[in-house]
């Protein structure tokens, strides 16, 4: 499976150093990943420190920011600490390997304690390009150093420790300087990617009734306004609705002739499913399965223009959409999985989008275009572990996945086990 274009920035790996129930998990991120566990075994807190840093990179306060995250700011503190540790890398083109690393405190003001940003071109070693000093408690700031490479050597100045130093920096640094402007790079690469991130948890309860129609529709994550999201891309766009019919076709255990929506006379609409000639089928009377993978197809097949993001300013030759689906089997037919797995395929063949998704164990089948995982709790710690899964059959990589991502699996399974590391939190 081919990988997006290099002018793309993609998010490479994902370090849970202390979150939630992760301590030391190194996650590799492939075109499609799958991650399966039992209920409990800590696998929706991998989605969910993805999306705390897609939620940082948006620069609101932490509290903010962090709302969208199952539990908030509080219930990514793992029990018994303080405060949280996390952080990625995302392989660019224009600044080849950007990782950013960040701890957070909780005990008084929230407040980010450690911040540090470095970049790695290819065949160089890393430079730092962000770090963060000494903490002004009283004044809620943090002192903060960028590379500059001018006479005077690297910039100090105070920022805000209220939010995330990287997506204050644009507007602080002015780029008068090489070493100044790659730091700027880096940060624009890094911010893109980290905004690209739209987790996904349809909701069938919200999304059965009678929705505003409205012809700049973006779905939402609970998918509660997909009704209106499935009128706009019947008008707007055939070939991406024909695709989706014919993903809803294969998925359907009944023969499915049309793909649509219901109107009232109050410019409202309710998606419907049309049966042989005269049988109709509205969203109120659709399974819970089915309309989570219409959910899913949807999101797969639309990208970023449809759906409820921030990165509205992105430019659209620089996006590429990471879907964070939880759960995508549950209440899904064995074939329905297998299809949403396949037109994933399809979608990061085109380089338009990668796909982490979790599962119960067993659900993600051979997967052979898949990185798939296993995750489980230590029983001795407590902790999440993360490794490889036991392939069902020997079969060709697909993916593009290098031997080091199973080998960064296995040191964070290891590291998750017990060892705490440097940026482990008391």
């Amino acid at each position: 499976m081919s990988e997006p274009s290099p002018r793309r920035a993609t998010i490479g790996e994902l370090r849970l150093v202390a979150f939630k129930s992760h301590v030391g998990t190194v996650l590799p991120l492939a075109p499609v990943t799958l991650v399966q566990g039992a209920s409990g075994s800590g696998k929706s807190n991998l989605l969910d420190g993805l999306a705390a840093l897609s939620g940082l990179a948006g620069g609101a306060d932490l509290a903010e920011a962090l709302a969208p995250v199952r539990g908030g700011l509080r219930g990514c503190v793992p029990h018994g600490r303080q405060g949280f540790r996390l952080g990625c890398s995302v392989e660019t083109a224009r600044s080849g390997t950007v990782s950013l690393e960040v701890a957070v405190r909780t005990d008084g003001e929230p407040r980010i304690v450690a911040e540090r940003i470095t970049g790695a071109l290819p065949g160089t070693p890393a430079r730092v390009l962000l770090a963060t000093g000494e903490e002004d408690r009283a004044r809620g700031r943090i002192n903060a150093i960028w590379h500059s490479d001018g006479r005077q050597g690297d910039i100090r100045a105070p920022l805000a420790a209220g939010s995330l130093l990287a997506a204050q920096l644009p507007l602080r640094i002015a780029g008068a300087t090489p070493g100044e402007q790659r730091v700027l790079t880096a940060v624009e690469d890094l911010l893109t990617a980290l905004r690209e991130v739209f987790p996904v948890d349809p909701v069938p309860a919200l999304m059965r009734g009678w929705v505003p129609a409205g012809d700049d529709a973006r779905l939402r994550s609970t998918a509660a306004n997909l009704s209106a999201v499935l009128a706009r891309i019947q008008s707007e766009c055939r070939i991406r609705y024909g695709k989706l019919l014919r993903s809803v076709r294969t998925g359907s255990p009944y023969p499915v002739r049309e793909l649509g929506v219901l109107r009232s006379d109050d410019a409202r609409v309710r998606a419907a499913l049309w049966e042989g000639e005269t049988a109709v089928t509205g969203a109120e009377s659709m399974s819970s399965g089915l309309l989570r993978y219409l959910a899913f197809a949807t999101v797969l097949l639309t990208g970023p223009g449809v759906l409820q993001m921030s990165s509205a300013d992105v430019p659209q030759v620089d996006r590429l959409l990471t879907v964070l689906a939880e759960d995508l089997d549950a209440g899904l037919a064995e074939g329905q999985v297998a299809e949403l797995l396949r037109l994933a395929g399809e979608v990061v063949r085109h380089g338009h989008a990668r796909l982490l998704a979790t599962l119960r164990d067993g659900a993600a089948g051979a997967a052979p275009e898949a990185l798939v995982l296993h995750c489980r709790r230590d029983p001795q710690t407590g902790y999440s572990v993360l490794e490889p899964s036991p392939a069902p059959a020997p079969a060709p990589a697909r993916v593009g996945v290098p031997a080091a991502a199973q080998a960064g699996v296995r040191a964070g399974a290891q590291a998750g086990a017990g060892g705490r590391g440097e940026w482990a939190h008391d």
